[in-house]
Order: structure tokens, then C-alpha cells, then sequence
């Protein structure tokens, strides 16, 4: 990583090879695709930006992406909330118990749910990341990530309810 701070070819190497995975978390986060792609833009900036400071703790490298990336999310979820809330009120809200819910519903009500909750859901069923790992990344506790797990599934069943999606 030290190597990346000095040399461009070296930071276009862990760009190359860390962007589909913070691209696809953040399309999941956040839906929008030119929301995506500037937010994408804006955590390898800040990666860049920080790259010098970057110290290897033991965790994969990604995982110190990621954390930029949530960071980034919820500060771009915030602008992009308004405009998928405005897409809502215009899309119909039946849904019926047989036809399972579309992603756009879910990542629509993915998107209502708290950012401290959507991180966790994110992390841990789309990109498949152990609790462990995602505490690490976050810098919380184990048991404050298993906390908004659960709290998040509660609050993302809520919200799906609310869009006409049941069980």
C-alpha cells in the first residue's frame, strides 16, 4: 500500500481490482446508477486522499474500502432518498403474497431504513461479509453489528410491509 501512495500505476492496480465490489455495494446501498458512480468516484478520491495515512492492521484492504464507502453512502443516501421517495409515489404499491417482492421495492425500502442498519444488511447478505469482518470494518463492536442486524431486518420488513409487500 505504500507504493500505491507514491505511485499512480500502483493505486490504478488496487483500483482495478477493489472497484467491481465497492461499485456493487454501493449499488446496493444506494440504487441510483449515476448516484453510484459518482459515490464509487468520491470513496476511491478519499482512498487516494488517504492512502498515505492507510495502515495495515490485518484486515484485507477492501475492508478499509468499504468503510470509506459506507461513509460516502450515507452521505449520498441523503440526496438520493429524495429522489427515490419521489419514484415511489408514483409506482404502485400492490403486491401480492405469491409474487415475491421486486428488487426495486427492497432496495427501496432498503434505502428508508437508517444508514447505521442499511450498512450492516448490505455488507452482510450482498456481499456476503463475515459479522466479524464487518465489525472490523465499521469499528464497532461484534455484538453492536448483530444488534443492527437484527434491528435492521425488523426495520427493512417494516418498510416493505408499508410498500404493499407481505410475507
Amino acid at each position: 500500500m505504500g507504493r500505491a501512495a507514491r505511485d499512480p500505476e500502483a493505486f490504478a492496480e488496487l483500483y482495478r481490482r477493489h472497484y467491481p465490489a465497492i461499485q456493487r455495494y454501493l449499488r446496493r446501498r444506494l440504487g441510483d446508477a449515476s448516484v453510484v458512480e459518482d459515490t464509487v468516484a468520491e470513496t476511491f478520491m478519499g482512498a487516494l486522499r488517504g492512502i498515505a495515512r492507510y495502515e495495515d492492521r490485518g484486515l484485507p484492504f477492501r475492508s478499509w474500502l468499504y468503510r470509506i464507502a459506507t461513509v460516502q453512502a450515507s452521505q449520498a443516501r441523503r440526496r438520493a432518498a429524495r429522489v427515490a421517495m419521489e419514484r415511489l409515489k408514483h409506482e404502485p404499491a400492490s403486491c401480492s403474497k405469491e409474487e415475491p417482492p421486486s428488487a426495486d421495492r427492497v432496495r427501496a425500502a432498503l434505502l428508508q431504513i437508517a444508514p447505521r442498519y442499511q450498512a450492516v444488511i448490505a455488507l452482510h447478505y450482498f456481499e456476503r461479509i463475515d459479522l466479524e469482518q464487518i465489525a472490523n470494518t465499521l469499528g464497532v463492536k461484534l455484538g453492536t453489528v448483530k444488534s443492527r442486524l437484527s434491528r435492521g431486518r425488523e426495520a427493512l420488513r417494516r418498510k416493505l410491509e408499508k410498500l404493499g409487500v407481505r410475507r
